[in-house]
């Protein structure tokens, strides 16, 4: 009895998990760029005891935390000067405020009161140097496909065209990424400053935002079957203590 409830408490465990990580997506799936991570992450099995024995029992344990969805989310038009998006594989490069590299989706730009391109998570979006992008006031400004940004000044010309700087983006090939504990994207190992190289193959669009790629009406999905497996998992605890007391009774001594 003792093996069939830590096996349903262990399932438990894991029902929890998965209920947490999808009560996460649900959360944020009206972020911008937000990418849904894998619920319950990845899981791998464990051996109750050794796997060179006849004992088959195992338990399953999470292994790979910090897996996501790359799926690209819905592109949708603002109009906004400020709102960018990638078309395809990319990420744009962001610190935060511990200056922690990092990359992101995330395009809903603003402008901060000393010139500072950020998110609106509050991030700061780097140029191709890494440094923090500063845009000079304006009366608009625009966004071309390789993430140049150029400006009309104020003061300036009408319909003249000044460059500021260049949005640094980099592509995913060949790394591994995680999403660390702080929502960010990062490779393993961290992104090193002097060994970044932009990725121009990355294509910018201006004046439209990616959603999140959470689908809420599949989030809502797996609750349902996540509390399933919860409550069949009690009823199996309660199934195996009726077994003992039922086993017990009977090597009772009989009375009389």
């Amino acid at each position: 009895m003792d093996k069939l409830i830590h096996t349903a408490l262990n399932s438990m465990h894991s029902a929890r998990l998965k209920q947490t990580t999808s009560a996460q997506n649900l959360s944020n799936a009206q972020v911008p760029g937000f990418r849904g991570d894998e619920i319950g992450g990845r899981f791998g099995s464990v051996y109750l005891y050794a796997d060179d024995q006849l004992e088959t029992r195992v338990f399953s344990k999470k292994s790979e935390p910090g897996l996501f969805s790359s799926e690209q989310g819905e592109m949708r038009l603002t109009g906004q000067q400020t709102d960018v998006s990638i078309e395809g594989d990319g990420y744009f490069m962001v610190e935060n405020q511990f200056g922690e590299l990092g990359m992101s989706r995330r395009g809903d730009f603003t402008i901060s009161n000393d010139g500072t391109l950020v998110n609106r998570a509050g991030e700061i979006v780097l140029d191709t140097s890494l440094v923090a992008m500063t845009v000079p006031p304006f009366r608009e400004i625009f966004i071309a496909e390789n993430g140049q940004v150029f400006i009309e000044p104020i003061g300036g010309e009408p319909g003249v065209r000044q460059l500021v700087n260049q949005i640094a983006a980099t592509s995913s090939d060949g790394l591994n990424l995680k999403k660390d504990v702080d929502g960010t994207i990062r490779p393993e190992g961290g992104i090193d400053r002097t060994q970044f190289n932009p990725d121009q193959n990355v294509r910018l669009k201006q004046g439209y935002l990616e959603t999140s790629n959470v689908s809420v009406f599949d989030e809502l999905i797996n609750n349902v079957d996540i509390q399933k497996q919860y409550q069949l998992n009690v009823k199996l605890i309660s199934l195996a203590k009726d077994l003992d007391e039922a086993g017990a009774s009977l090597l009772k001594l009989p009375s009389g």
